[in-house]
């Protein structure tokens, strides 16, 4: 039995393309930082033209983030809010609901230019996994997603959803409590409202 009602929404058909490899050798790449792949180890290299300070400083930057076990998406949405500092004209990126986007901030031809992309694809398949009551594959693919995107909130919302089916009320209240700190109106809308609502009832405070 589902633990939460099926979401009404379309659902859009998803095109997947993917290739394998098969063998391993010599490869090299050029530009300003090359990554290249050499051995039969597999030992990846990045080049960059860098001095030798700089060098040491990302070395270090590194080994600090591996050393304390800090999440790649912690790290990412951190770097995101120092570069908004350092450049606040940088477009301004703001996610909705079902996964599109609004880019807000000048151009190359405008001072100001609103650009409109993203697709449902993601949110249609999360909706689809949650509906059947498949919530281990929901499980992971969420995640993937919020991995992938960590200004995009709805993830956070399913992940929620299938911690809480699983029996892992502390992780679900967790990640709901996450979702709820960062929302804001764009995810007020039939899909994300009705499913925040039902966890809300659901996890006790």
């Amino acid at each position: 039995m589902r633990l939460f009602c099926a979401l009404l929404v379309v659902v859009f058909s998803t095109i997947c393309s993917g290739q394998t490899t098969t063998t391993t050798g010599k490869a090299g790449t050029t530009g300003p930082c090359s990554p290249a792949v050499s051995g039969k180890n597999n030992t990846f290299e990045i080049h960059c033209n860098i001095n030798t300070a700089q060098g040491k400083q990302m070395v270090e930057i590194l080994n600090k983030i591996l050393q304390n076990q800090i999440a790649s998406k912690d790290v990412m949405e951190k770097l995101e809010e120092i570069l908004n500092a350092v450049n606040p004209n940088r477009p301004v990126v703001s996610y909705a609901c079902d996964g599109t986007y609004r880019s807000v901030g000048p151009s190359a031809t405008a001072v100001m230019a609103i650009i409109a992309g993203g697709d449902t694809k993601a949110f249609q398949h999360m909706v689809e996994l949650n509906n059947s009551g498949q919530y281990p594959e929901l499980f992971v693919f969420c995640k993937a997603q919020t991995a992938a995107n960590p200004s995009w909130l709805t993830p956070l919302l399913f992940c929620s959803v299938s911690y809480f089916a699983m029996g892992d009320q502390q992780n679900a209240a967790a990640m709901l409590k996450e979702y709820d700190s960062k929302t804001g109106p764009a995810y007020d809308v039939d899909g994300c409202k009705q499913l925040s609502d039902a966890l809300h009832q659901k996890i006790a405070p």
